[in-house]
């Protein structure tokens, strides 16, 4: 499309009354440029820099706020589990008369260990059958080595625990 010099688009148009161009280009080479920009210009666009930078700052904190799990429970209750599993063996294991003697001292030791978790013994439902001391001597093994890898990612006010417990029950393995 071919547009006349005097018309602009206007003046394409059938009929239609040309508009002079030199007004529009007065117009416009009348505004001041500057490469520099206005007092307005930098005072609105600090406001709105600050403003965004606050409301960021806030949602990080409130979305990080609920993220503090303490890590210990889990492990705290995996301790618990072992040691009244243990309870339960030493338990299933003293109906045989002649280790009744033998195995009170290390039961009571695992009721204080649950204890030291800040648990109580909870009766629990003995093993369809009697373990031997073999089974016992790998049961407080397992235990051990459970607790030791417990005790690793543990908090300070649990890994000492934990260790206690893991040593207690590699000593309990020579009593056996």
């Amino acid at each position: 499309m071919h547009l006349p010099a005097t018309g602009g688009v206007a003046g394409a148009v059938a009929g239609a009354a040309p508009r002079p161009r030199l007004a529009v280009v007065a117009v416009w080479q009348a505004a001041p440029v500057s490469s520099r920009p206005t007092r307005r210009a930098v005072l609105t666009g600090s406001a709105a820099a600050a403003a965004l930078t606050a409301c960021t700052r806030t949602s990080r904190r409130r979305a990080a706020a609920p993220a503090a799990v303490d890590p210990d429970v889990e492990l705290r209750a995996a301790a618990v589990a072992r040691e009244q599993s243990l309870l339960d063996a030493y338990d299933a294991a003293a109906t045989n008369p002649g280790l009744q003697g033998r195995l009170a001292p290390l039961r009571a030791e695992h009721a204080a260990h649950l204890q030291a978790l800040g648990a109580l013994p909870v009766p629990g439902i003995p093993p369809p059958s009697t373990p031997t001391l073999s089974q016992l001597i790998a049961l407080e093994r397992r235990a051990a080595a459970a607790h030791t890898a417990a005790a690793v990612p543990a908090s300070r006010r649990l890994a000492p625990v934990l260790a206690s417990l893991a040593a207690s029950e590699t000593t309990h393995v020579g009593v056996l």
